[in-house]
């Protein structure tokens, strides 16, 4: 029963990029199931890029973030409708200590963290003298909730999906937990088994809704970009520990609508996601991801996901 689970499961997006400045935009199209997930995020920007060269932008970035994303999914006809609400605690956090024990155990460059102060919440973008966001205070944060059309087509083998999805302003603005517009996105994946392996690809269009006084409209050039991810996945079908274990490792892409002249903020950045299942565990996921190269990613993300029911009809 639990190696048919699996076969029979869709093939999910990876987790997006959680980074502050990039967390508030719509979520990635969905799969459409319900689903429960507890994300845990550590990220910083290095003190010594906080200011553009010009000086006209400064931005901080320094904090750790639990996230709970609950999805509720219900079928119409052949479509499915998805609920995905957020719920994230924003505090300085634990991780510091353990993130300049790793590197420098594998002598690696701290990235500027012997400059900035351990266990630190705060989250800052200005422009011109002019707060866009600040958030240095500790709490809980309602993100914007998102609502999406999905329309599925083939098998869980051979197969994908396209739909649209909305997302609403139910967070703020201000404190980076969501854009202050009604948002949207277009796009459609595809998926294809090869015996043990799989292929998968996503392909997104944004475009940010935001009101014609955001302060967000100070710091950005365009109001729309695009995402994109591609993984290649091994499921093992048997009941042992290595036998049944599942590996996919994706590469995600996400463009930038910022223009302020620091290259953490505008330029398009690259994140790598590491997804781990197993046959004795049908209905968990666990991975973690990390920057690919451009550091517009936060440091490391961790995460562990439960499939609920099945989606009722």
């Amino acid at each position: 029963m639990g190696i048919s689970t699996v076969r029979l499961a869709a093939q999910e997006t990876p987790r997006p990029n959680r980074v502050a400045w990039f967390e508030g935009f719509p979520e990635p199209l969905p799969e459409g199931v319900n689903e429960i997930a507890l994300e845990a995020t550590s990220q910083m920007l290095r003190p010594d890029l906080e200011h553009s060269s010009d000086l006209r932008t400064f931005a901080r970035l320094d904090g750790e973030e639990w996230q709970l994303t609950g999805d509720w999914a219900t079928r119409l006809g052949s479509t499915r409708m998805n609920v995905r609400a957020r719920l994230a605690s924003r505090s300085g956090g634990i991780a510091d200590q353990a993130m300049w024990n790793w590197h420098q155990m594998f002598s690696l460059p701290q990235g500027g963290r012997e400059d900035a102060p351990k266990n630190r919440l705060a989250y800052h973008l200005e422009r011109d003298g002019k707060v866009v966001g600040d958030l240095s205070r500790p709490g809980l944060r309602l993100m914007d909730l998102d609502v999406a059309w999905i329309r599925p087509f083939g098998t869980a083998d051979s197969g994908g999906r396209v739909g649209v999805s909305v997302q609403l302003p139910t967070g703020k603005q201000a404190d980076f937990s969501g854009d202050g517009g009604t948002d949207g996105l277009f796009g459609g994946a595809l998926w294809q088994r090869y015996g043990h392996w799989k292929v998968f690809g996503q392909l997104e269009r944004v475009v940010l809704g935001l009101p014609k006084d955001s302060p967000l409209r100070t710091v950005m050039d365009k109001t729309s970009f695009s995402r994109a991810w591609a993984s290649l996945a091994w499921q093992g079908e048997g009941p042992g520990l290595l036998s049944g274990l599942g590996i996919e490792v994706a590469l995600g892409y996400a463009g930038s609508p910022y223009r302020v002249g620091l290259s953490r903020l505008d330029r398009a950045g690259w994140q790598q996601h590491w997804t781990f299942h197993h046959t004795r565990l049908p209905r968990w996921r666990f991975g973690f991801s990390e920057e690919a190269g451009t550091f517009v990613a936060p440091d490391v993300s961790a995460f562990v996901a439960y499939r609920l029911a099945a989606v009722a009809k």
